[in-house]
């Protein structure tokens, strides 16, 4: 399983936009800072993906 580091793109001060640079891939999400995530492009389906920035670091996981 591919393990692609996701990379921030734009910040507005209320979101932040995340996106894989990886070819074949283009996940994009937006977090929001007052809480939730919202999946712009779903890229490639079987990717993990993680990433940071100042602060702020996303994880993979597997709910149940």
């Amino acid at each position: 399983m591919a393990q692609h580091r996701m990379v921030l793109e734009a910040d507005n001060g209320a979101e932040l936009l995340f996106v894989c640079p990886y070819d074949g891939c283009g996940r994009r999400l937006v977090l929001k800072r007052s809480g939730g995530l919202t999946v712009i492009d779903r890229g490639d389906f079987f990717a993990l993906h993680s990433g940071g920035t100042n602060g702020l670091e996303i994880e993979t996981g597997v709910g149940s």
